[in-house]
Formats: structure tokens, C-alpha cells, sequence
């Protein structure tokens, strides 16, 4: 086992391990794609309900079909708007009922060390190594720190940090580690 040069152990919340999943599968072209294209058949959908109650109750003039036509089209592009919020709020609800399910509701233990071969990451008994050499990135946020690796990604919140001090000395060892 190689020797740890920062260990940390904390207990996450449902929300923060539903949050790590999300910003993980969020970034993939897969799951961009899913959400576009569901957009975009709710909308075209949308559209094509509005064109037809539109015309049925219409004269069916060239006039009216031009009309059912453009307010078609303004509604889908509305619709699609609202549809893709919701869809999205929807996702995140399903993902953290699945993470309730997963882990009972109760905070997932996890521990962290920081290595000179990788970073090792123990959540609810389930261990993984994330070599150095497939770091993609390191992100400071305001609540948090983000180490994204091809494929996978941890996240450390603020406070799970004693202090300001530890947190930088951390992020300082990962920056090294890293290569960056």
C-alpha cells in the first residue's frame, strides 16, 4: 500500500453523493444528448398538438394554417424551455431517490488519501484508486473542491476541512500530485 501523504474521513450527505453523481453524469456527451433529445420530441410533440387543435377549430384558410403554423412554433419553443427545467429537476429527483434506496437514507462514510500513485477513495465499503496520470482537472469552487479524472470525479466540500489552512494544503498536495 502506498503511503498516504493527506488522509481525510467524513461522512457525506444523501445530497452531496447525489450531487457528485450528477455533476459526473452531466458532463457526458451520452447524458446531454438524452436530455436533448427528449427536449426536443416533447416540444416537436408540443407543437404538433397546438398546429392540430389549432386547424381543426380554424377556417383552414392558407391565413389560418400560416397562423397555426407560427403559434405551433411558439409554443414548442416555449414549451421546450419550461420542459427542459423540469425534466432536468425531475432527473435530479429520481437520482436522489435512488441514492436514498442505496444507501437508507443515512450519511455514506467515505475516506480520502491523497497518494503519490493516485487518489484512493473508500465510499460505503467500495474502494477505487484514480491514478495521477488520468487527472483531467481540479476545480476551486466556493463550497468545495472538484478532482475530475477520465472517467470518475471526487468532491470534497469546505467542511470537511478542520480549516481554511487544511483545505489549501490539500488542494496544494493534489495540484502537485497532479502534475498541474
Amino acid at each position: 500500500m502506498a503511503e498516504a501523504l493527506h488522509r481525510m474521513t467524513y461522512d457525506a450527505s444523501v445530497d452531496e453523493v447525489v450531487d457528485a453523481s450528477w455533476r459526473l453524469a452531466s458532463r457526458t456527451r451520452a447524458f446531454q444528448r438524452q436530455i436533448r433529445n427528449h427536449v426536443i420530441i416533447a416540444s416537436a410533440a408540443t407543437g404538433v398538438v397546438v398546429f392540430g387543435v389549432w386547424t381543426y377549430f380554424g377556417r383552414g384558410t392558407g391565413g389560418q394554417i400560416a397562423v397555426a403554423l407560427i403559434a405551433a412554433t411558439v409554443f414548442a419553443v416555449t414549451f421546450a424551455r419550461f420542459f427542459r427545467g423540469e425534466l432536468v429537476k425531475q432527473l435530479k429527483k429520481s437520482q436522489r431517490t435512488i441514492a436514498l434506496e442505496q444507501f437508507g437514507g443515512k450519511p455514506v462514510p467515505c475516506e480520502v488519501e491523497l497518494r503519490p500513485d493516485g487518489l484512493w477513495v473508500r465510499q460505503a465499503e467500495m474502494e477505487m484508486i484514480f491514478p495521477w496520470t488520468v487527472c483531467t482537472g481540479i476545480v476551486e469552487n466556493t463550497d468545495d473542491i472538484e478532482i475530475n479524472f477520465s472517467p470518475g470525479i471526487c468532491v470534497l466540500r469546505n467542511r470537511h476541512f478542520a480549516l481554511p489552512t487544511e483545505r489549501q494544503a490539500f488542494l496544494d498536495t493534489v495540484r502537485r500530485l497532479a502534475g498541474r
